[in-house]
């Protein structure tokens, strides 16, 4: 096996605990707790600038879209967005990579939809790029 593939394992393992542990987090405690997680709060409207990315940073937010996708596509357990969200956050803020949190709404039949995706700059890492969601919260994460 070589490094690479290693490596990738390692991360892909790493992301798929990530995601249990998150649906747990999300399950068992309040979003006011979670909350303090996802970096600073710009409420509904906040700017819709997003930070600029180097290609460094666009290709690692790009591969940590991919391994966070393939990951939830293992769990037994439902790894839907908002677990995907907070995995995508850590491995992105681990990696010093500016990105943002989006929380949104939508009507469909039953009700209201909920959903949260994760943007690096201009990549969208999990949840698609809010296509069809009004916005209702987001947070911003920037390296200090």
């Amino acid at each position: 096996m070589t490094g690479t593939a290693l490596g990738d394992r390692a991360r892909l393992l790493a992301a798929w605990s990530l995601l249990g542990f998150f649906r747990l987090l999300v399950a068992m405690t309040p979003f006011t707790f979670v909350r303090r997680l996802l970096g600073e709060d710009r409420g509904a409207h906040g700017s819709d600038d997003r930070p600029t990315l180097d290609v460094d940073q666009r290709w690692r937010a790009a591969r940590i879209s991919e391994i966070v996708q393939r990951a939830a596509a293992r769990t037994p357990w439902t790894s839907d967005c908002f677990p995907q969200a907070l995995t995508a956050r850590t491995f992105l803020a681990a990696r010093r990579i500016p990105h943002v949190v989006d929380f949104g709404v939508r009507r469909e039949a039953g009700g209201l939809a909920a959903h949260t995706w994760v943007s690096a700059g201009d990549v969208p890492v999990t949840g698609g790029d809010g296509t069809g969601w009004t916005r209702v919260g987001r947070f911003v994460w920037t390296a200090r």
